[in-house]
């Protein structure tokens, strides 16, 4: 165990969570409201605007330095989370933006010394084999996992890949410049126009598409669930959850998350190809904009995490079928 605070002793847990302003933030904060916890969880946000609405839902809401602009620097950001978590006495913190990953990655143990708060956040490791898809693939076949072929452009002259075929970037999320490309001119007209692409197998299609939330502590994955859903923007719009779900998809993806071995939650999303194989075309080591849909469903990975870090015995799983819709809500905030 990590974390040997006097649970009831010392009034509530600081729990922080970083983008205030993210599907993925907000889906962290949401769970933890929804959670048997959240009575003793006092809620601490970050974020680089001060208008987020998920500001509303907690406690307190930082500012944090913008390290893009060029009077910020990293040694800053650095600097202000360290205080900030000192000052707040923040235990764990959850971290709601992906560009932000790379960095608590890497001044992880620089934080947790300062600080003694939890970081929870994969290694720099991991996390530069699920942000670069072409490191996705090589790791899954290097292991020896299913895996769709794919191939950088430089690659095409030795080896051949049949269409329609699907054009990305390595790097990015949300089906960002993703194309399906039907001949060789569209295969050509489309790696014109995107930087630093790879040429990837179209495994199944879109209506049969799944995401997976997987629970990976202490060299153990700790549960896993799988949902079917359907996209819109790069988001999903919609979720089910079937207990008949083939169990050659669970084993697969806790397999992955075995070998990979993140830390605390990893999202993991897969195609059906035309022999009903599974195969991962995404991995994120982080929350997912889904992780409040998970909860929905019963799956509250946020509050497992959270139980395990602070030395409780996290509670049992029990999920619902269903289907999950997503919408727009407006909130008035007032003068």
């Amino acid at each position: 165990m990590y974390l040997k605070k006097r649970w009831g002793l010392m009034g509530r847990i600081k729990v922080g969570v970083t983008g205030t302003g993210s599907l993925i933030g907000q889906a962290i904060i949401k769970s933890i409201k929804s959670s048997n916890m959240s009575k003793d969880i006092y809620m601490i946000g970050f974020d680089y605007f001060d208008d987020t609405v998920g500001a509303l839902w907690v406690e307190k809401n930082y500012l944090l330095p913008d390290f893009f602009r060029e009077e910020v620097t990293v040694e800053d950001w650095l600097e202000e989370v360290i205080e900030i978590i000192d000052f707040e006495g923040i235990e764990i913190l959850f971290i709601g933006i992906d560009f932000e990953l790379e960095l608590f990655a890497k001044y992880k143990n620089t934080i947790e010394l300062k600080t003694k708060c939890k970081i929870v956040v994969s290694s720099q490791d991991v996390i530069k084999i699920a942000d670069d898809k072409y490191m996705t693939y090589e790791f899954l076949k290097e292991k020896g996992f299913y895996y769709p072929q794919t191939l950088l452009p430089e690659e095409l002259e030795k080896e051949k890949i049949d269409f329609p075929c699907f054009i990305k970037p390595r790097k990015g999320s949300r089906s960002r410049d993703a194309f399906i490309v039907m001949d060789s001119q569209q295969l050509n007209e489309a790696l014109s126009v995107i930087s630093s692409p790879i040429i990837q197998e179209l495994i199944g299609n879109s209506e049969v598409e799944y995401t997976c939330g997987v629970i990976h502590l202490d060299n153990e994955v700790k549960g896993a669930i799988t949902l079917r859903r359907e996209l819109k923007d790069g988001n999903t719009m919609t979720a089910s959850f079937c207990k008949d779900t083939p169990r050659i998809i669970y084993d697969y993806v806790c397999q992955v998350a075995s070998e990979l071995k993140p830390f605390g939650a990893c999202n993991i999303q897969i195609r059906l190809d035309v022999n009903d194989i599974p195969k991962i075309f995404e991995i994120n080591c982080r929350h997912s904009g889904t992780t409040y849909i998970r909860t929905l469903f019963g799956f509250n990975e946020v509050e497992y995490i959270l139980s395990y870090l602070l030395g409780k015995k996290p509670k049992k799983f029990i999920l619902k079928e269903g289907v999950v819709k997503r919408y727009y809500e407006e909130v008035f905030v007032g003068s």
